[in-house]
């Protein structure tokens, strides 16, 4: 490092996460003496944790609290609404930075392939989780000619979809979901949801804690069968797995109550094929050589990352070729870039892991800790910027997209509700709202 300049100043891509946790290990304390400038792509920070997280999960979305604590420090800019690899090249970040790290997160979904998949009709979690989220990209979803849908999935993200769905609307009033879903969860003619995992009970990915939760719905009965569940725990089982089984045989036992609403469980039933010709009709199961009607398919397979331009992918893996959370380029390790969170390892673990995981990838960046070869002061990235006609977004920026929510929250009663369009987070954020950014409202997932 140059005498002129102690600090390294390290470019983080992506602030959801990943990217926050790594801003705040390079951040806190007199340890790490670094700047850092947070890039996302979105007009507002937070990633998965504001657009992937079900509404209906309050205690959750409060790490928002230590998130915002880590945007507010000096030593973090907030850059949003900047796309790395159009606005900014990758290979601009590496000259004018220490380090680059890629934490872009997986926000795109894995596939079946299977026939039938790209019916109408036939839809990603993805799509679905980023509608009742606010997603800015999101296009809406018309329920009110779904009765019957189908959940392929094993994971707590197929239990939030099943739950979204047979949810009564009146419970989620006070949460922060936006007055379009909300209309549309109203509207819904959903009065079964059947999720189908592919493999048996005691490989299902659930949390217990979220199993739990379809107790406390009100009008729905959950039906297991019990034939599908082992009577007894199986060696070598993990705890979790344990309890869900537990629950699994509670259900199968009471069985149905005539309540109006039903989430059906289907184990080691593997989908062959989505039915349908103008739209979806049913999913055909090889496991019982038959077919669950349906007017609605989600599939809840898992996220994936996608490329980012400059950066290398594994297309195999849907993730960052890394060795020690360095960035491989042509089998080798590539000097000041690195890689944390989904981009790098896929979808697994919780929020917590993320920050973890931000923790080694530091500890790797003082590792390698060289002399500064930086030339370009931070307030130059602002200028170009500003030459190529960005309209970036910044803490004063989310300040004030944060207050207009809470406008919107206090005109129907709520703490908070979310602007959902691109044009109006940016309109919110700085005016006037960029016209580049194509008006989504009229679009619609057709089910």
């Amino acid at each position: 490092m140059t005498t002129g300049r102690a600090r390294l100043r390290i470019a983080v891509v992506g602030a959801g996460p990943a990217g926050l946790y790594t801003a705040d290990q390079l951040t806190f304390g007199s340890e790490n003496d670094a700047t850092v400038d947070l890039f996302e792509r979105l007009p507002v920070p937070f990633g998965l944790l504001r657009y992937g997280v079900a509404p209906d999960h309050p205690t959750i979305k409060s790490s928002a609290t230590t998130f915002q604590e880590i945007l507010d420090r000096p030593a973090v800019k907030l850059y949003c609404n900047v796309e790395i690899g159009r606005d900014l090249t990758v290979g601009e970040l590496r000259d004018w930075y220490d380090a680059v790290v890629y934490a872009t997160g997986a926000d795109t979904d894995r596939r079946l392939g299977i026939g039938g998949e790209d019916l109408p009709g036939s839809i990603s979690a993805t799509e679905f989780v980023k509608w009742y989220n606010a997603h800015p990209e999101a296009e809406s979803c018309d329920l009110s000619r779904v009765r019957t849908a189908v959940v392929i999935g094993a994971g707590n993200v197929a239990l939030d979809v099943a739950r979204i769905l047979l949810k009564r609307p009146e419970s989620l009033h006070g949460t922060d979901i936006p007055t379009g879903v909300m209309n549309a969860l109203e509207t819904s003619a959903v009065t079964d949801v059947h999720l189908v995992a592919r493999r048996g009970p005691e490989h299902a990915k659930f949390t217990t804690k979220e199993l739990r939760e379809f107790n406390e719905l009100p009008g729905v009965d959950v039906l297991v069968d019990g034939r599908q569940v082992p009577e007894a725990d199986p060696d070598g089982i993990s705890a979790v797995t344990r309890r869900n089984l537990g629950v699994l045989r509670s259900w199968a036992r009471l069985g149905a109550t005539g309540a109006p609403r039903r989430l059906h469980f289907h184990f080691a039933s593997r989908p062959t094929r989505v039915v349908g010709e103008t739209t979806v009709r049913a999913v055909h199961l090889e496991s019982t050589a038959q077919s669950l009607a349906a007017d609605l398919v989600v599939r809840a397979i898992g996220y994936r990352s996608r490329p980012l331009p400059g950066v290398p992918y594994d297309e195999s893996t849907g993730t960052i070729p890394h060795r020690d959370h360095r960035v491989q380029r042509n089998g080798s390790d590539s000097p000041g870039e690195y890689a944390v969170g989904w981009a790098k390892r896929g979808p697994s673990g919780t929020l917590g892991t993320n920050r973890g995981d931000a923790a080694d990838t530091v500890e790797a960046i003082i590792a390698d800790r060289l002399p500064s070869h930086i030339e370009i002061a931070g307030p130059a990235v602002d200028d170009v910027l500003a030459q190529r006609g960005i309209c970036v977004l910044d803490k004063d920026s989310w300040a004030g997209i944060r207050k207009a929510e809470e406008e919107l929250g206090a005109a129907s009663g709520r703490e908070r509700v979310k602007i959902a369009r691109w044009d109006e987070l940016v309109a919110a954020g700085r005016t006037p709202a960029l016209s580049r950014y194509p008006d989504r409202s009229h679009v619609s997932i057709s089910v």
